[in-house]
C-alpha cells in the first residue's frame, strides 16, 4: 500500500473513535462530520462536484439499513437489501407524513380493540446488521426511530391527541402503553446488535414554545424515554435524539435522561441560549441549518461556525452535520466543512 493509501486507511479507522471522543468530551482530534441526503437527490452522487465533496469530507457517522426478514407468498424467507446512504430525511419524512392522514386508524376508541403495531419492524436480520457494522469504520446509528409522541399523533390524529392529553381517558393510556411496549421490544432488538447508537425522534416544539407544558411532558412521556435510556445503558449504546421546534425548556430533561446527542433547531433557539448546556450534551448539527446555508455568504458561514465552536464546543459536544436541501450549493457545503478544520 502506498503512503497515501496507508494514511487514508488510518483516517478511516479513526472515524468511530473521533465520534466517541466528541460524545464523551474527551478532546476529539477534529470535529466529526455527517451529511444527510434526502430522497430525490440521488442524481447528485453522479456529479463531479459531489464526488469531490465526499472525497474531501467523508462521513464519520452513518445509519444502518433496516435489514429485516419478510415472508412472501411462496413462504420463502428473504433478506432485504437497502442502500446504505445516510438517508435520515426519508425516515423522518415517512413518519411525519403519516401524521396528516385524513383517517387515522384509531379515530374512534372502539377501533382500538382491533388495532396492533406492525410486527414487521421486529423482524430484524441481526446477522445482516452486524455484518454492515463490521464493514465500516464509521460510527453506526440504528436504522429506526423510536417516536411515541408522533406515533400517537399518527394513530389518533393531532387534534384528537391533544384533546386526549387534556382529558386523559383510560383508552389513551391503554394506547400509549401498547405503543411504548412495542417500542421497547424494537429498541431492545436493535440494542442487541453491533450498532453504536440508538435513535429517538419526537418534535416537541413550535416556533416560539413547546407544544405541551413541560409538566405534562414529564408526567406522560419522560418516563417512556427513561425506559429507552435504560436499554441504551444496559447494552452500552449511545442515545441520539431528533426534535424540531423551540425545545429549550426540555434540554435539561434530555440531559438528565442521558441523551448523548441532540439534533435540534439551533438557529431558532439561539446559540447563546444553548451555551449553558455546553459540555453536557453533543449538538448533532442543526436541523434548521439548510435554510441558512442556502442564503449565507462564505464569510457568514465561517463566522457562524466560529460562533458554534465558541459557544458549544467543550473538548467535544458538536458534530458538523448538515442536510442537503434544494437551495444549498455544493460550494456552500465545502465552505461549511472547511470552516470546521480551522478550530482543531
Amino acid at each position: 500500500m502506498s503512503l497515501l493509501g496507508l494514511k487514508e486507511s488510518n483516517q478511516r479507522k479513526r472515524r468511530k473513535k473521533i465520534v466517541e471522543a466528541t460524545l464523551n468530551f474527551e478532546n476529539s482530534r477534529r470535529i466529526p462530520r455527517q451529511l444527510w441526503l434526502p430522497p430525490g437527490k440521488g442524481n447528485l452522487k453522479k456529479t463531479s462536484d459531489w464526488r469531490s465533496l465526499r472525497l474531501m469530507f467523508p462521513d464519520d457517522l452513518t445509519f444502518c439499513p433496516p435489514f429485516r426478514f419478510f415472508k412472501f407468498r411462496k413462504r420463502l424467507r428473504q433478506k432485504t437489501v437497502v442502500n446504505n446512504e445516510s438517508d435520515f430525511k426519508s425516515k423522518r419524512e415517512n413518519e411525519k407524513n403519516q401524521k396528516s392522514l385524513s383517517s387515522p386508524p384509531i379515530k374512534k376508541w372502539e377501533n382500538l380493540e382491533n388495532w396492533s403495531m406492525s410486527e414487521n419492524r421486529l423482524k430484524l436480520d441481526k446477522e445482516q446488521i452486524n455484518a454492515f457494522c463490521r464493514s465500516t469504520e464509521r460510527f453506526v446509528l440504528a436504522g429506526t426511530w423510536i417516536n411515541p409522541f408522533e406515533k400517537m399523533q399518527q394513530l389518533r390524529g393531532p387534534e384528537k391527541l391533544f384533546s386526549d392529553l387534556k382529558r386523559q381517558p383510560a383508552e389513551f393510556f391503554e394506547l400509549l402503553r401498547q405503543v411504548h411496549e412495542f417500542y421497547l421490544k424494537e429498541l431492545e432488538l436493535w440494542a442487541q446488535t453491533e450498532v453504536d447508537g440508538l435513535c429517538l425522534m419526537d418534535d416537541w416544539g413550535g416556533q416560539k414554545s413547546l407544544l405541551i407544558s413541560p409538566e405534562l411532558f414529564r408526567q406522560l412521556f419522560k418516563p417512556l424515554y427513561a425506559d429507552y435510556a435504560l436499554i441504551a445503558k444496559k447494552y452500552n449504546k449511545y442515545l441520539f435524539f431528533h426534535s424540531d421546534g423551540y425545545i429549550l425548556d426540555l434540554l435539561p430533561d434530555f440531559i438528565e435522561l442521558g441523551i448523548n446527542a441532540i439534533n435540534c433547531q439551533v438557529l431558532l433557539m439561539g446559540v447563546n441560549k444553548l451555551a449553558s448546556f455546553r459540555g453536557q450534551i453533543t449538538f448533532w448539527g442543526s436541523s434548521d441549518l439548510p435554510i441558512f446555508l442556502g442564503q449565507a455568504s462564505e464569510e457568514e458561514i465561517s463566522n457562524y461556525c466560529k460562533q458554534l465552536y465558541d459557544f458549544l464546543w467543550e473538548k467535544g459536544g458538536f458534530i458538523a452535520q448538515v442536510e442537503i436541501a434544494p437551495e444549498i450549493k455544493i460550494s456552500a457545503l465545502k465552505t461549511y466543512f472547511l470552516a470546521w478544520k480551522k478550530f482543531l
